[in-house]
């Protein structure tokens, strides 16, 4: 049976039940349809909501969903994801708002609204009827901004929280009791964001929890690493249509390619692109461009070139960057697996170092250095501290409080000491690295060696 609705997100939940279903339930805010492993049926039971808000949850043997009027509906009899009916419904109407999504954390189903959030628990009423009952005291005056910022891992449940005084917040639901996880920053980008498309999911990844929340319209990714509260933004790169270089040459003194570009080639400083078509092979290749101007850029081949200029048909392609690729989750067995938009499925692994054959563009930013004085600093050094790795580290620094950068100077983690001199003076400071190899990178510190002048 093909399964085919448009632009309408699934929401899934295993059936694998002792004694009962095997398989899972997976529905549309429009239908749902349960699979037992063989085949997919249409849950077609009349006294199935006809439309629902996003989410469905499992406990103690009963399905539940919710419509948009707060109604929450349970399945009947026990362990039967395709037999619902009218009688087993409860409604949360502690407050006259309208219902956004449903979920479950601990033995509590979570009913999330336009303004609050009620919990309910299995009271073992009696049928007919629901089994469930309001927790009344656990209810929260905070609503949900979008469904699809709903994700929960282990005991805690995530969502954008938003009240009737308004501003947005991300908050992490521990039991009943919720805290507020982002930060002024991060609640900017949401009060910025119209909300219209958003997603998130939870995953572990070498012994760190994270909460990650796509916003399409805004085309970010935030990461939260749940165990230190620090936020990450999450990027992939796309590749670009290839530009013709219509003169591509070496300078042996400098070290550097020079390439002419027949249109603008929209490079920045630093950018990660792939030489690719000339005849002499050493200019091939992925390689970071120094920013030029808008037709030239300059680069380090990968190997030093015996013929200038080169010759061939050459070309450049470049990337852009924009959310992480991943919109949805699932694990399975040690797989953690990520789908994008278009439906393609990838693997989370943390020893590839790659997204899909991209790089993976890696940007550290520093907070402003003035080492407790605004007088005047003399940076002597810079030395990274980290794993010895065959990479480069790219390093910039700005004086300004983030106006203006300088550009890009790269220092070699495979050597012993991995140095940069003669950095110039400035009263205050922040630096950015930027990694965008196919190889490993941990790093733990930046070490300066500075001189405190007399103004």
């Amino acid at each position: 049976m093909a399964v085919t609705v448009p632009g309408l997100p699934f929401d899934f939940i295993q059936t694998d039940v002792a004694g009962g279903t095997v398989g899972f339930v997976f529905k549309s805010t429009a239908d749902a349809f349960y699979y037992n492993g063989t085949t997919v049926t249409k849950i077609t039971d009349a006294q199935y909501p006809a439309t629902t808000v996003r989410g469905i949850a499992y406990l103690d043997g009963t399905y539940y969903v919710m419509d948009p009027n707060g109604q929450i509906f349970g399945s009947d009899p026990i362990n039967s994801p395709t037999t619902w009916t009218s009688l087993n419904k409860i409604v949360a109407q502690m407050e006259p708002d309208g219902a956004v999504a449903l979920s479950r954390l601990l033995n509590y189903i979570v009913a999330f609204g336009t303004y609050t959030t009620e919990f309910f628990f299995d009271a073992g009423n009696p049928s007919p009827g629901s089994p469930l009952s309001p927790y009344t005291s656990g209810m929260l005056n905070v609503g949900c901004a979008a469904a699809g910022s709903v994700a929960q891992t282990n005991n805690q449940l995530f969502f954008i929280g938003v009240t009737k005084q308004r501003g947005r917040s991300i908050y992490m639901l521990t039991g009943t009791t919720p805290q507020i996880i982002s930060t002024p920053a991060i609640e900017r980008i949401l009060n910025d964001d119209d909300l219209s498309g958003v997603f998130s999911f939870c995953v572990k990844i070498s012994g760190h929890n994270f909460y990650v929340l796509t916003l399409t319209d805004s085309n970010i990714t935030l990461a939260c690493d749940i165990a230190t509260g620090d936020w990450k933004e999450w990027t992939s790169l796309t590749a670009a249509a290839s530009i013709s270089i219509s003169t591509l040459t070496y300078d042996s003194t400098t070290g550097l390619a020079t390439a002419t570009t027949a249109t603008a080639h929209g490079r920045s400083d630093g950018d990660p692109v792939v030489i690719a078509g000339a005849t002499q092979t050493e200019y091939n290749g992925a390689v970071n461009v120094t920013y030029v101007d808008s037709t030239h850029f300059t680069y380090t081949p990968l190997s030093i070139p015996s013929v200038t200029p080169a010759t061939g048909t050459k070309t450049v392609v470049g990337y852009t960057s924009g959310a992480f690729i991943g919109r949805f989750y699932a694990g399975y067995g040690n797989i953690e697996l990520v789908q994008d938009s278009a439906g393609n499925l990838y693997t989370l692994d943390p020893n590839t170092y790659q997204d899909a054959g991209l790089p993976i563009d890696v940007h550290a930013r520093t907070p402003l250095v003035d080492g407790g004085t605004n007088q005047k600093k003399f940076f002597r050094k810079l030395e990274i501290i980290g794993d010895r790795e065959d990479t480069l580290v790219f390093v910039r620094y700005t004086g300004d409080d983030y106006q203006t950068w300088t550009k890009y100077r790269s220092a070699d983690l495979n050597l012993r000491r991995s140095v940069l001199h003669r950095l110039g003076q400035d009263r205050r400071r922040a630096y950015e690295l930027r990694h965008t190899d196919n190889t490993p990178l941990r790093l733990e510190a930046l070490e300066l060696t500075t001189e405190v002048g007399n103004n």
